[in-house]
């Protein structure tokens, strides 16, 4: 793989007196770094010069810098104009880093995903880089369908191994795990499955929703839902004690993110659900922002539905969403959103009647997506090899080491500096100086693969991701801000 040189390695190599770095053709000098070398006066050369040796190694993440027990708390942001401002004296919360992950294993996994030979994939938090098991499993299905035609027994055994796939990625049962093409439909079939007829009939939601559940629920209101909103703070989180305040004996579903897509602020799931349960609310979670990062046991953290697409951290591809609805609630709810794979026996073809299946496939409704669930269950697969609790040790580092880059570079960000209520995602303000869409073009061009939402372009990394392709990320925004 090419390497990225940023100014972190410009420093490095002025820290030990040297005055020369050696690359390898084909290798990446960031226009900051570049600027950085002339003000220290270190020069670039190549073998090819005729240089026999290589002089100079980055250590990009010393381990004084990953293991830093950061103390101070972070500082909010403020914002004038249309500019956030982040005070000099914001601080990490950092947590111990173990390297359960070691850097080998990082680089064999690295051979899986052939895009990253050329590009730093930091857009995880929208879509994650293609692996060559997802991509072989839906040559797999083409395949077959070429070659044997129909194949419907295998088609529907492999929707089901996906399911059961997701199952063990969350500690469920594959009998509480219904799939649907989005989160969307899935979140739809829930909302009118409840009965709002009674004393309960409040939806509890929060602007730190992705849009599309929140949109669910207030259409909702036509069936006599009443949706209320907590707002997110100056900070961009959300303080616990205002679930405290809005849940109450009224309240029939709290619906929660467990991870911001906005600027990654992630939330306490097992205390909110403590808090929903105590005043007789269920609780729906969207894990879409999250899951794949961080270990999540439904059973463990009393989660009554949860639901995520597949194409952020797990790997997959667009059109399938999975959700798992505890056993002990399936009975209790009869979704109008639904359809013939929904029904105990789709295959008897009655019409006259619903039969809602005894699991949680009551909440499937129409032919499933097959093609994609041979992708998926490639993709979880993996993740659930590699194991949630190491990835979410990596995550962490890689965050912190993202938001001391955001420092260095004097960029601005409104993500937690907390770690511990942090997901991968750092967003970095831009919209004051570049449209973030066009900042994410502009990031492609230098081969770097961010996300654009609103003011902010974000940085997702994933367990495969090098602390330098951070570097070299933070290194070209802070470039396309100075020149504008």
């Amino acid at each position: 793989m090419k390497k990225f040189y940023t100014a972190q390695d410009i420093e490095f190599c002025a820290s030990k007196g040297e005055n020369i770095i050696y690359i390898n053709p084909g290798d990446v000098i960031t226009a900051v770094a570049k600027e950085a070398a002339e003000r220290k006066q270190i020069t670039f050369a190549t073998k090819e010069q005729g240089v026999s040796q290589v002089r100079y190694q980055t250590n990009p993440i010393p381990t004084s810098t990953i293991q830093k027990p950061y103390s101070q708390p972070a500082t909010p942001m403020t914002k004038k104009s249309n500019m956030y401002i982040m005070p000099s004296s914001a601080q990490i919360q950092s947590v111990p880093y173990q390297g359960l992950i070691s850097e080998s294993e990082v680089e064999k996994w690295r051979a899986e995903f052939p895009i990253l030979k050329n590009v730093a994939h930091l857009g995880n938090c929208s879509q994650s880089a293609q692996s060559k098991r997802v991509l072989s499993a839906i040559y797999r299905y083409l395949e077959n369908w070429g070659g044997v035609g129909m194949d419907w027994d295998s088609w529907c055994e492999e929707v089901e191994l996906a399911k059961a796939e997701f199952a063990k990625l969350i500690h469920a049962d594959p009998n509480e795990i219904a799939v649907a093409a989005s989160v969307s439909d899935l979140v739809s079939s829930i909302a009118n499955a409840l009965d709002y007829s009674g004393k309960r009939k409040k939806i509890v939601v929060t602007d730190a929703e992705f849009p599309t559940v929140d949109h669910v629920w207030l259409a909702n209101q036509r069936h006599g839902a009443k949706v209320d909103f907590i707002s997110v703070n100056e900070n961009h989180q959300i303080d616990m004690s205002e679930y405290e305040r809005y849940i109450d004996e009224n309240t029939l579903l709290t619906s929660i993110t467990q991870v911001y897509y906005l600027n990654g602020f992630k939330q306490d799931i097992a205390k909110i659900a403590e808090i929903a349960h105590s005043k007789g609310s269920l609780i729906l979670v969207d894990a879409y922002q999250c899951l794949g990062t961080d270990p999540v046991d439904v059973k463990k953290m009393n989660i009554d539905i949860l639901v995520s697409g597949c194409l952020k951290y797990l790997f997959g591809i667009p059109g399938i969403a999975f959700m798992y609805v505890n056993q002990a609630l399936i009975q209790e709810l009869a979704p109008s959103v639904t359809g013939w794979f929904g029904q105990k026996n789709p295959f008897l073809f009655q019409t006259r009647y619903n039969d809602w299946s005894n699991t949680a496939s009551r909440f499937d409704t129409g032919t499933p997506p097959v093609l994609n669930a041979y992708a998926v269950r490639a993709g979880l697969e993996i993740i659930n090899e590699v194991n949630p609790a190491r990835i979410k040790d990596r995550i962490d580092m890689l965050s912190a080491y993202a938001l001391q880059g955001v420092l260095e570079r004097e960029l601005t960000t409104i993500s937690p500096f907390d770690i511990r209520k942090k997901g991968g995602t750092t967003a970095i303000v831009c919209g004051h100086k570049v449209d973030s869409h066009t900042m994410e073009a502009m990031l492609r061009e230098k081969n770097v693969i961010g996300s654009g939402r609103g003011e902010v372009i974000r940085l997702a990394p994933h367990f495969y991701t090098k602390p330098e392709e951070i570097d070299y990320a933070l290194d070209c925004i802070k470039d396309i801000l100075d020149r504008k």
